[in-house]
């Protein structure tokens, strides 16, 4: 019978004959055959130059054992990382640059670097089979009806072994284990902050051949001691086993709560509240109260102590409610935990039927806009406000995270390394180990004409460079300048000073729309549709703002079928069926009010091109009659303000409207409207017809479609059905209010 390294030559044989007929070279990117070994080589090599202080005994017997490795061995060891678990069999380990793999395995099971399968691999074990040899397992010690073949793969994992014991099962003395990759994962830990990444992925990370950027030296020294490391790399391994459903982990964990690991820095303390949080979530799903009441309690989060005072409520615990509240009321670790307090204690003391946020939406103020606009709400209401004379930008998280980005760029990015956002905001240390030069800059704010200059200087010059703080817009300094330049005083210092303290808290919230009126006075709107909801850190963005003596609020919007809307109805003729390739041969349009047409626009087009034979048949028009007509370029403009500020439709709307969008696409200008398609309404509205074309429609509905095909005559066929679905929207919109 061949033996494993006969049948490893075989298959080797056969990879390489394959390449060969492909022209396939084994290397990616025709990197050096063994890249793997000199990036893990350069890791390590990094780890004990930077972190020697942060590497226990352990560590150190680990890397000083593996460098008197031979270097096959390490190749092999190297090649174990970067698979996807911890359990393979030795038949497996195929590598054609590696010489003698079978000596060097032994090589390594004789340094304790992999070993033999063991009752704590268990669980490992069953993860590594495949789902038929795991239920082939199953059936030597159970009958069908103690499990079944249509369980998912977890499920018959956690079965057997809640139902099995390790000696019940045969292990194959070919399957290894393993055994230091606890150890590795610290070490990784270390050099990149992550845990959760194959070592694989991070060397070809590392190299450029996936996206993603090289990260040696990205995070700096996080930790001051040994202890506060390896704390850290506790609560993240939690996590870990956590994200990958490691259910003995998880079970080991919170069996194991009393003697968790102390810890003191910031990484580590974030680590642990996301864990118990995470294992407090977990107990509740599993209705495990008791427990989940324990884990909420450990935490000083404010999401473990919000959900801790319900849970304690829900059980009858009211007394020791109150007095949390109360302590949290008088001195909260944050807004949102004061706002959480103070609605929580007034709803179940104080018998106030709702929440302070709820009661904010309800007296919010409400603009009516026509339902048309229902894709684009922020776009729609910018556009009312446009209209009326205010100056107006859609501003989100963007524009403070600009602000915050531009007035603090050096001090976040010290080098040209811009490709991620700095750990010391991730971890909250920013602003406390920053406090001087951060305060510095938010003085320059005193004089809005300097603050504006400085960020101008930044934006020019940094323009571009990834990082991950904020998006890059061409017109981004407008929205900073009149921020700036009209914010009350000490506004703005407030909220960045928030920013850079608690980052990843006030990343997000802020309102939708800044809005300018003629009173020279800035408003932010949350925008909330029927049916949209606020979430807590918007209600806190909201009260932040308003605080700090910005005008701040909820706007919601009502959905009508407004009479004073204006359609323009559009159709266009082509030389072919794609925008972008084909071009427009003629485009007619009505304009519409109150349901009447007040006004038209209508134009042959030369399509710099000559029209197809089949085109020609369909539509009537001949490049003769093209040949004199006006290009794209000098009716643009014309048709533009034909549009001002109407709703675009059309039948069919996408066509025509692709195709006269990528028309101003090819003259360098932008073409965005709301559209509205009456083939679609009128298949919602008048539903039960065999054809929806516009020529059936007309038939069915008697509509004059004399000279189909051509762009005017269409488009005045279309603008009929646009009276149709008008009348339904109404018909449907005043039911909804009787009801």
């Amino acid at each position: 019978m061949p033996s494993i390294a006969s049948h490893r030559h075989i298959r080797a044989k056969q990879r390489r004959f394959r390449r060969e007929q492909t022209g396939q070279s084994w290397s990616v990117k025709d990197l050096p055959q063994y890249y793997y070994h000199a990036n893990f080589s350069n890791i390590i090599d990094e780890i004990q130059k930077r972190y020697d202080t942060l590497l226990s005994e352990t560590e150190q017997e680990f890397l000083q054992t593996f460098r008197t490795l031979p270097f096959y061995a390490q190749c092999i060891y190297i090649r174990l990382c970067a698979r996807k678990g911890h359990i393979f069999h030795i038949d497996k380990i195929e590598y054609e640059e590696i010489d003698a793999i079978d000596d060097q395995v032994a090589e390594l099971r004789q340094m304790g670097f992999v070993g033999l399968v063991e009752p704590a691999d268990f669980y490992d074990y069953l993860q590594a089979l495949r789902k038929p040899d795991l239920l082939d397992l199953l059936s030597n010690h159970f009958t069908k009806s103690d499990y079944k073949y249509s369980w998912k793969k977890s499920e018959l994992v956690d079965f057997a072994v809640s139902n099995l014991k390790f000696s019940d099962i045969e292990v194959d003395q070919d399957v290894l284990v393993q055994r230091q990759s606890e150890i590795v994962d610290y070490l990784l830990y270390l050099y990149s902050g992550q845990i959760d990444q194959t070592l694989n992925m991070r060397t070809m990370r590392e190299l450029g051949l996936i996206k993603g950027t090289a990260i040696a030296g990205r995070y700096g020294l996080r930790f001051d001691d040994l202890s506060s490391a390896k704390s850290a790399f506790f609560y993240a391994r939690g996590l870990h086993h956590l994200k990958i459903e490691n259910r003995p982990k998880i079970r080991e964990l919170a069996d194991t709560i009393d003697i968790w690991p102390p810890c003191s820095c910031n990484q580590g303390l974030e680590n642990k509240d996301k864990l118990l949080r995470r294992l407090g979530e977990l107990s509740e799903r599993q209705d495990n109260i008791e427990k989940a009441i324990k884990f909420y309690s450990l935490s000083e989060s404010a999401i473990c102590n919000e959900r801790l005072i319900r849970l304690k409520y829900k059980s009858g615990d009211k007394d020791w409610v109150r007095a949390r509240l109360e302590a949290i009321i008088d001195d909260p670790s944050s807004d949102s935990e004061s706002h959480f307090a103070e609605d929580f204690y007034a709803r179940k003391f104080e018998k106030r039927r709702t929440s302070s946020l709820t009661e904010m939406l309800r007296k919010a103020p409400v603009l009516e806009l026509d339902e048309s606009h229902k894709h684009d709400v922020e776009a729609a209401t910018i556009r009312h406000f446009t209209k009326a004379g205010q100056i107006c930008f859609r501003t989100e998280n963007q524009l403070w995270r600009a602000l915050f980005g531009l007035a603090f760029w050096d001090i976040l990015f010290p080098t040209d390394h811009t490709q991620t956002t700095p750990t010391d905001l991730k971890t909250g240390v920013f602003y406390d180990k920053n406090k001087l030069e951060i305060e510095k800059r938010l003085r320059d704010f005193d004089h809005p004409h300097l603050a504006i200059i400085k960020l101008l200087k930044t934006l020019t010059s940094k323009y571009g460079k990834t990082q991950n703080i904020f998006r890059w817009r061409s017109d981004i300094i407008d929205s900073l300048k009149q921020l700036i330049g009209l914010a009350p005083k000490d506004a703005l210092s407030s909220i960045l000073r928030k920013m850079a303290a608690d980052w990843s808290t006030m990343r997000h919230g802020f309102p939708d729309i800044m809005t300018i009126g003629s009173d020279q006075i800035i408003k932010f709107l949350e925008i909330k549709a029927k049916g949209d909801v606020i979430r807590r850190n918007q209600f806190t963005r909201l009260k932040q703002l308003n605080k700090v003596g910005f005008r701040a609020e909820i706007l919601k919007i009502d959905w009508i079928i407004d009479p004073q809307q204006t359609y323009v109805v559009v159709d266009v003729e082509t030389t072919g069926g794609k925008a972008g390739l084909h071009r427009v041969t003629e485009i007619g349009a009505v304009k519409v009010r109150h349901g009447k047409i007040v006004d038209e626009w209508s134009s042959l087009i030369n399509p710099q091109r000559m029209i197809p034979a089949r085109i020609t048949q369909i539509t009537g028009i001949t490049n003769e009659m093209v040949a004199s007509a006006p290009v794209f370029s000098s009716v643009a403009e014309s048709f533009f303000d034909f549009m001002e500020d109407a709703i675009f439709v059309a039948h069919n709307v996408n066509f025509d409207y692709g195709f006269i969008r990528a028309e101003y696409k090819m003259i360098d200008k932008d073409f965005k409207f709301p559209k509205l398609c009456t083939c679609s309404s009128m298949r919602k509205l008048y539903q039960g017809y065999a054809s929806y074309s516009l020529k059936n429609l007309c038939h069915v509905f008697d509509i004059n479609l004399d000279n189909h095909h051509r762009a005017l005559c269409d488009a005045k066929a279309a603008a009929e059905l646009l009276r149709l679905i008008n009348e339904k929207r109404l018909e449907t919109c005043m039911l909804s209010v009787e009801e």
